[in-house]
């Protein structure tokens, strides 16, 4: 594959002990957090690091700050969740909240308050950080696979098994909406704008909401328009769902599915309905794909040691290495200047990315729509 004019530029390169499991960034200036499978939290601020946790041999699955930076949440092995005020340039005492012993690796807050859902078993619970009290406890029939917290805030959406639940913030008592899905649901990725709501189904499906037609979901006689998309045909397990965050989006939103060593990506063309094609060029597992903040470069991950950024989605602009025994996860900096993934042997990269860079993708063009 031809390298096209440099994107990216590694910039930091720092080494925990183990796997790569999570990696975020804070919506506060440049501060990323990074955990591992040996249960390591890793706090990096430019030049300067800080470990927050050491290893325990417990892994931390997911980590994530609050919209206003003030706080650091991680979850994991152990069943418990771990939080750090971030408003101290001293190292942070951590907060615990415990419970069973259920494994947490899905948690996220709230896209405007410091409001924390996280999953515990066949329950979500949400955490009012501000308040210092658990807010309430959905309790669902069957193992929570994900949450999602619509972008307005306005709504949580939690898959468990064949059900998609949807409450509407402060009305706990029973859920809003609730969607069936053919097959259980492993993932559910809400559209920037909150336009769409897509799961990634253990069929080998993705299921796609209108929002808009979300009363229509219940309804026994339901126009075919009106209900979800259902698309079908991937050759292997969904492993991450990625909406691209460009304008037009909700008249013609673009999804990318990683599915065995493709990115699958789907497009919905006014008039003619969703169309599909393949980015093919890793050649083992991808892992994690996520856009570029307000722009259509892609960036994909996988197991054979590439990070492959995608021009509009539909060409190699640039390959990225640095992890010999492959990657496992990534994550794309609020402003879209930094590109951060971590390797399989503990390895932590970040990358810095030219913005003036032509043909990021930003036009409809990129796409043939005018």
């Amino acid at each position: 594959m031809p390298l096209l004019k440099p994107l990216a530029e590694l910039s930091h390169h720092h080494q925990l002990s183990d796997y790569i499991t999570a990696i975020a960034w804070s919506s506060v200036g440049h501060t990323l957090a990074v955990t591992s499978g040996a249960g390591e939290v890793l706090l990096l601020n430019n030049d300067s690091d800080r470990l927050l946790q050491d290893a325990n041999g417990l892994s931390i699955d997911d980590i994530a700050f609050s919209a206003d930076g003030q706080w650091l949440a991680a979850g994991g092995q152990a069943g418990q969740i771990n939080l750090w005020p971030m408003t101290t340039e001293t190292a942070p005492a951590s907060k615990t909240l415990t419970g069973d012993s259920a494994w947490i690796d899905r948690l996220q807050w709230h896209p405007h308050h410091n409001l924390l859902a996280f999953n515990r078993g066949k329950t979500v619970q949400i955490w009012d950080a501000d308040r210092a009290e658990m807010l309430t406890t959905l309790e669902l029939p069957a193992q929570v696979q994900d949450i999602g917290w619509s972008p307005d805030g306005q709504h949580l959406a939690v898959a468990a098994n064949t059900l998609v639940h949807i409450w509407q913030i402060s009305q706990w008592d029973h859920p809003l909406h609730q969607w069936e899905l053919m097959a259980p649901a492993m993932s559910l990725s809400w559209s920037p704008e909150g336009a769409y709501l897509a799961t990634a189904n253990q069929d080998l499906s993705v299921s796609i909401l209108t929002w808009a037609k979300v009363s229509f979901i219940n309804q026994a006689s339901t126009a075919e328009d009106d209900l979800p998309t259902l698309i079908r045909g991937f050759p292997g397990k969904i492993r991450q769902l990625a909406w691209a965050d460009v304008p037009d989006a909700d008249r013609s939103p673009i999804l990318a599915a990683a599915t065995r060593e493709l990115v699958a990506m789907s497009m919905l063309v006014p008039d003619e309905g969703w169309q599909s094609w393949i980015l093919d060029s890793h050649t083992a597992n991808v892992l994690d794909i996520a856009f570029q903040p307000q722009t259509g470069l892609l960036a994909s991950l996988s197991e054979d040691g590439w990070v492959i950024l995608w021009k509009a989605a539909i060409e190699a602009a640039q390959m990225l290495d640095g992890a010999m025994d492959g990657f496992s996860c990534l994550a794309w900096h609020f402003t879209g200047q930094c590109l951060a993934a971590g390797g399989q042997q503990g390895e932590v990269l970040v990358w810095s990315v030219d913005l003036g860079y032509e043909g990021l993708g930003y036009e409809n063009d990129e796409w043939g729509l005018d």
